[in-house]
């Protein structure tokens, strides 16, 4: 059966049939009988007990619910607490967790810091020792700075002292041979008069014994002395009239000079550079009139090809004393002798004035030698070039006018050195100042046109009279393979520590402007290898002379010398060969006598083979073509 109201209530569930409320609800709807009636009672007592029994199920089950509840609410209070007692743990975990971590962190700062004022302390202290170290350092550089500084004073000081020295020693050799050519001129200007009375007086009394026959000398008078001096008659020691006496003429002395001149040989030994060739001049030893005593020497004035002009004995254009020029020609190994021009006091030489030309062979005049002297005591200054040809029999005189730049007030020029260019035009160098040219083609109306052309401007100014060394020893200006060059050693007589520098120049082919082509400076001479190994010490080189066959090569001089005492010793002297162009530089030791002054060059030595080539084989000279020379005056 199916229970009705099972399905209805859910406390059906304790034991109860599901036909009993069938049975009721049957005997509710229709009348029972007795046992019927009493048995519905029972059943009705029965199920009022069941109300009362599920009234109590009931209330016991809510007493359970509410238990059940109230125990799920303690339980819940419970886990609430639990979780609160867990959040506060968690809080007391999490704050003493975080006091911690700070805590922790605190002491990590701390240790930080205290290796960071470790690390900052030991900084400070590395700090420290390296500023200290440095400062130890700073003193020491600073204490070899002084010392290098000290020893570079020391070098200055030594190096302005052997300048000193070497200046002085230039300057007393200048002096010295200033004051012996003054009182050589004064002693020769004595002499000559003397030779001229004592020949006189000779030929007088010759004259006196031959007149008389007598063999002894007479005593003159000074009334005698007199009268011979002025070539006038005197009374004789017999009472009479003297013989008149003929004084010679100036043309006299001047013939009797160029005889004398015409007997010197030459003796020419030639060499190839850096070594000096040499030419000596033979004299004759028997037969040497009193006249010419005093021509001892030449000096030369210039060169051209094969030609080599002198300036024989003392004398120079303006002056009264003896000599005259010589001409010397290689290819022939000959001298020829040329008289003085006319004296004319009024004149004065101009330096180193001759310059010699050769000219054209197969002509009658092989050369041409031209003298310039300027006028004495005029305002605007005047010139004069005088001319000598072999086939003339006297100099010819051109009258001409300088340049406007050399007639300028207390403007001096003075030919230092002078040369031929181009086979026509003259040229007189002043080293301070600039160079003077004359052009033989360019004569206008029979009058020569000078031209002037100032050294470079870049190049030191000097001024002669104030500088107290000689043009020579810094400078020097040549004609090479057809150009003229300008050497200059730049620095020089200046104040100890300057760089000196050695520049070489060009003049352009119109002569109107110069070209610097090579510099070299003294301290690259001084550090090169062939100096340092010839253990020479720093000297000033000297005298520089360009190069005829060679671009951009210059020879110097270098002099050893050491001071003992108060006198200088002569200890050596060296020729230097300077490639500017490849910074070279090679010596030679010199085995001849000092140098004085600065060697010449010339191509002369390149004509010797031209002819007698058996004398020159027995004169044993060392020449050949394209091969310079070398005079030393």
């Amino acid at each position: 059966m199916v229970p009705a109201w099972v399905l209805l209530k859910r406390e059906i569930l304790f034991e109860h049939d599901a036909s009993a409320f069938g049975g009721a609800s049957d005997s509710m709807r229709r009348p029972r009988s007795g046992e019927e009636g009493e048995k519905s009672m029972r059943r009705a007592r029965s199920g009022e007990d069941g109300e009362i029994s599920m009234r109590r199920a009931r209330s016991r089950h809510e007493e359970e619910g509410s238990t059940r509840r109230s125990r799920s609410r303690h339980e819940g209070e419970g886990s609430t607490r639990r979780s609160r007692s867990r959040h506060d743990d968690d809080l007391r975990g999490g704050r003493e967790e975080s006091m911690r971590r700070v805590k922790f962190r605190q002491e990590e700062g701390d240790s930080m810091s205290r290796y960071s004022m470790r690390r900052v302390k030991f900084r400070q202290e590395e700090g420290d020792s390296m500023s200290r170290y440095s400062m130890r350092r700073a003193s020491s550089r600073h204490e070899e700075e002084e010392e290098e500084e000290e020893e570079e004073e020391e070098e200055e000081e030594e190096e302005e002292e052997e300048e000193e020295e070497e200046e002085s020693i230039r300057r007393a050799s200048y002096r010295h041979e200033e004051e012996a050519m003054r009182r050589a001129r004064s002693r020769h200007e004595e002499e000559q008069d003397e030779s001229v009375m004592r020949f006189l007086s000779y030929r007088h009394e010759e004259d006196l014994r031959a007149g008389r026959g007598e063999d002894s000398a007479p005593v003159r008078s000074r009334h005698e002395e007199d009268s011979w001096r002025r070539g006038s008659a005197g009374p004789s020691r017999t009472g009479g009239t003297s013989t008149t006496v003929k004084v010679p003429s100036r043309q006299d002395i001047k013939d009797a000079i160029l005889v004398y001149l015409q007997s010197v040989k030459p003796d020419a030994h030639f060499a190839n550079p850096p070594q000096l060739s040499s030419l000596r001049l033979l004299r004759p030893t028997k037969s040497i009139p009193q006249l010419c005593e005093d021509i001892i020497s030449v000096v030369i004035a210039s060169a051209d090809k094969n030609l080599v002009a002198f300036y024989a004995g003392p004398y120079r254009p303006g002056n009264n004393l003896k000599g005259g020029y010589l001409i010397y020609d290689t290819s022939k190994n000959s001298l020829s002798a040329v008289p003085q021009p006319p004296f004319d006091y009024s004149r004065a030489d101009l330096g180193l004035g001759s310059v010699v030309l050769s000219l054209k062979e197969g002509k009658e005049d092989t050369y041409l030698l031209a003298e310039l002297t300027k006028k004495r005591g005029c305002t605007t200054p005047k010139a004069a070039l005088s001319m000598w040809r072999p086939s003339a029999a006297e100099w010819v005189v051109y009258p001409a006018s300088f340049p406007p730049e050399l007639c300028l007030p207390n403007c001096v020029f003075q030919a230092d050195m002078c040369f031929s260019y181009r086979g026509s035009v003259l040229c007189w160098v002043d080293l301070f100042k600039g160079m003077l040219i004359c052009d033989l083609m360019l004569h206008i109306d029979g009058r020569p046109k000078f031209r002037y052309i100032p050294l470079p401007q870049q190049s030191m100014a000097y001024d002669r009279f104030e500088h107290p060394w000689r043009a020579e020893e810094f400078r020097s200006v040549a004609c090479v393979d057809g150009s003229i060059k300008f050497v200059t050693m730049d620095g020089y007589g200046q104040r100890p520590g300057n760089e000196l520098s050695l520049t070489a120049w060009t003049l352009s082919t119109d002569l109107c402007h110069w070209n610097k082509v090579n510099e070299c400076f003294v301290r690259d001479i001084w550090e090169s290898k062939n100096y340092l190994q010839s253990g020479l010490p720093k000297i000033l080189p000297l005298f520089p002379v360009l190069s005829m066959n060679e671009d951009d090569v210059v020879y110097l001089v270098v002099t050893r010398r050491k001071v003992v005492g108060c006198q200088v010793e002569y200890m050596g002297q060296y020729l230097l060969r300077v490639d500017m162009q490849h910074h070279k530089v090679s010596f030679c030791p010199q085995n001849t006598e000092q140098i004085r002054s600065q060697p010449f060059a010339s191509q002369c030595s390149a004509y010797v083979s031209a002819y007698h080539k058996g004398k020159v084989k027995a004169r044993k000279v060392e020449a050949c073509k394209d091969k310079e020379l070398i005079w030393c005056t």
